[in-house]
Order: structure tokens, then sequence, then C-alpha cells
């Protein structure tokens, strides 16, 4: 199996709940319950709610600064309580929980990966009792994560391979001429807008600038190289680009958020 997974205790969770009510809390609760040594982080709970292709956009980018042997659990689920699957997917020694509609699909074209899908036998066997149709995170998800975690379940016991499984949700950037286009995935809490444009797509470019928002703006290397108020663009810490307003939002300035087109072109 490509990128053997032994586990290392550790867990990771990234859902859309926010933290208003206990959600969150008791996911955790039920994995210490299963194993009571985990070690459990929360990545991110702030994705964009019914929307699983931003969960998935973060944990590809994230789960290296990881170590091997993490479970990566996300929980972004507008299908909770339907005859969805729930995929496993192990890549590069790390293993990957989620219902099956396309969150876990970035990431399975990122990396060489081995897909499973759980059998309905084993999320019977492994699932608390009484099944709720609303939070699967709770009563599926977590108890099979804290298992997986714990070494109790491996993952040839989980179910069968997969190769159909739904494709990620967002079209990757693509060249239109002599132009790089791509979108907007989200925002920050800086107002910084974050592409799914990636570092290594730049390479035709000899002086790129990017145009969102009918703005052209320079690619930057840092947010000090503009004066406070200015636009920019840079390439972030997870090597996407991002559009930036020098200790300001440029979201807020540019009235743009998810979905927005943005392009790559040549500067002069």
């Amino acid at each position: 199996m490509r990128g053997a997974f032994k586990p290392c205790g550790v867990i990771t969770i990234t859902t859309d709940f926010g933290h208003r009510g206990p959600f969150v809390g008791i996911m955790k609760g039920v994995i210490l319950k299963r194993f009571s040594d985990a070690t459990v982080i929360d990545l991110t709970h702030e994705t964009f709610v019914h929307w699983p292709a931003e969960a998935g956009f973060w944990l590809e980018r994230s789960f290296r600064y990881f170590p091997k042997g993490t479970v990566h659990l996300a929980v972004v689920d507008p299908g909770v309580g339907t005859d969805r699957s729930v995929l496993f997917v192990v890549a590069e020694g790390h293993a990957f929980l989620a219902p099956d509609n396309g969150l876990l699909g970035g990431v399975i074209n990122a990396v060489d990966a081995t897909v499973f899908k759980v059998d309905k036998e084993q999320i019977d066997r492994l699932a608390l009792d009484n099944v709720s149709a609303t939070f699967h995170g709770r009563d599926i998800l977590a108890p099979i994560a804290g298992e997986i975690a714990s070494g109790n379940v491996a993952a040839q016991e989980l179910g069968r391979k997969a190769q159909d499984y739904i494709p990620t949700l967002i079209d990757p950037p693509e060249m239109r001429g002599s132009e790089l286009n791509g979108i907007v995935i989200t925002s920050d809490n800086f107002g910084n807008l974050i592409t799914n444009i990636e570092e290594k797509m730049l390479q035709p470019f000899k002086k790129p600038s990017v145009q969102a928002g009918g703005c052209t703006v320079p690619l930057c290397r840092t947010y000090a190289d503009v004066s406070p108020g200015d636009l920019l663009a840079l390439v972030n810490s997870l090597n996407v680009v991002e559009i930036a307003c020098a200790e300001h939002s440029a979201a807020e300035l540019l009235g743009l958020g998810r979905g927005a087109p943005v392009v790559i072109v040549e500067g002069i």
C-alpha cells in the first residue's frame, strides 16, 4: 500500500462547525473515549459552511506539517444522514477520513494515495449506538478516527479499495493564451484573498502581475513591500498566490470572496 500508515496517536480535526455550541468538543470526547492517549489538534473549524472543497484545500496544504502516522479527520457534510460513502485515504504515511463528497479529492490528486471506502458493516460495528441522522461527525467519523489512531483497526480492515470517489469541486487553474486563470478559494482573518494558483504555476511569467476585481497589482515578496493601504499580491506560506492590502483587508476593499476570478498576466 502506498505510503504505509503506522499510527502515531495524533488526530487533526477540520470542520465547518465554528465554535458556537458543543459539537467540536463532543467529537473530541468521543475520540478520547475510544483512545484516551490521543493528541487531538484543531486544524480549523471555520471553513466555509456546506462547501467541502475549502476544507480539502486546507488539508492538502497542511498535512505535511504533522508527523507521519497522523489521522486527519474532516467533517464538512451537507449530505449527512444520506447513504453517501465514507472515505479512508492513506498517503505519504498519513491517513485521512471524511465523507465522500469531494472533500478529499484534492488530497488524492496531489499525492500518491490509496483510497478505501469504509464498509457499512464496519461503520455499524465501530459507530456509536443510535446513530443520529444529523451528526455523523460524532457518531461515525470520530469513533472510527479514534480506533484508527489507536492502532485497533487497520486500513485493510475498514473496507475495499476504491477508484469511484467524488472528485474535488475546485477546477484547477488553466492557461488561456498567455494568461493563467484561477479563483479565490477563501479569505483569512486579515482579509487576504487566498487563491488556488500555486507558486510553481508562475514559472511561464518573467514578471507576473495579478488581476482581480478590476485591479492589477504587482507580485511582491512580503506585505511591507508596499505602503499601508496599498494592494499587492504575493506567494504566501502555503505556496499559493494571495491578494492582500497592507495593514487592511483586500476582501473588503475589492468586495471579493470565494469563487472570484483571478488572472496572472505578464507585467510591464
